[in-house]
């Protein structure tokens, strides 16, 4: 399997490389359509984490508040999957980054 980007740094360049290709297209592509719709597969696939072997010590509510705390999280990232594809228009905008306001004529 090949290795995953590190982090939302990592991640938020590619796309601003790939945003960049759709200026000016020049060589390949940073991003293909199936690395988008693979990455869109994996967040919905992936799965809160399960608490480890220190967590033997853990009360039954400090279990349940680990395990509910891992299915919101998730719950929230694929909300946010969902909110960017469905209800925001396509274009230079980007979510989580400031737009710029319009030119004053």
């Amino acid at each position: 399997m090949a290795a995953a980007p590190g982090g939302h740094d990592e991640i938020g360049q590619l796309i601003d490389r790939d945003e960049a290709y759709d200026e000016d297209p020049c060589g390949d592509p940073p991003l293909l359509v199936a690395r988008y719709r693979a990455s869109l597969r994996a967040v919905l696939a992936a799965r809160p984490a399960q608490p480890d072997t220190q967590a033997r010590t853990w009360t039954g509510q400090e279990r349940e508040a680990y395990l509910a705390g891992g299915r919101a999280t998730l719950r929230a990232v694929v909300g946010a999957v969902a909110a960017a594809l469905t209800e925001h228009p396509p274009g230079p905008a980007r979510v989580g980054r400031p737009t710029q306001p319009a030119a004053r004529e």
